[in-house]
């Protein structure tokens, strides 16, 4: 039985917010700054973060920490329905480490309330 827990915690953890149905993506990304990413061709923007620009040493800063935790490793993305300047917004993990929480976390991003709703403020 508990197993099954553990099965479903992990299934609604990877959920998208508003439980919708979601295009997920996997590959190895290709960065475009600290909260944008390229997976399978896809223009991806990390939900509900937003990291300094790139014109920035902040942004500058952000982007390689980033680049720093995916390495070479296959990102999986989870669409959350929204789109900004055509890119779909998604929660994206390297195993069930959430990239998002981690950029907050670290300081090279701030919550973007906007769409997140506070859901890593919880």
């Amino acid at each position: 039985m508990r197993g099954m827990w553990v099965i479903a915690a992990l299934c609604l953890a990877a959920a998208p917010i508003g439980g919708l149905r979601a295009d997920t993506l996997e590959g190895t990304p290709v960065l475009i700054d600290g909260d944008s990413l390229v997976v399978a061709g896809k223009p991806v923007r990390l939900w509900g973060i937003d990291a300094p620009e790139m014109d920035t040493r902040e942004g500058y800063l952000a982007k390689r920490y980033l680049r720093t935790i995916i390495e070479d490793r296959s990102v999986r993305c989870v669409d959350q329905g929204g789109r900004t300047s055509g890119e779909m917004m998604a929660k994206c993990f390297i195993g069930e480490v959430d990239l998002g929480e981690v950029m907050i976390l670290s300081g090279h991003a701030q919550e973007w309330h906007q769409y997140s709703q506070g859901y890593y403020s919880r």
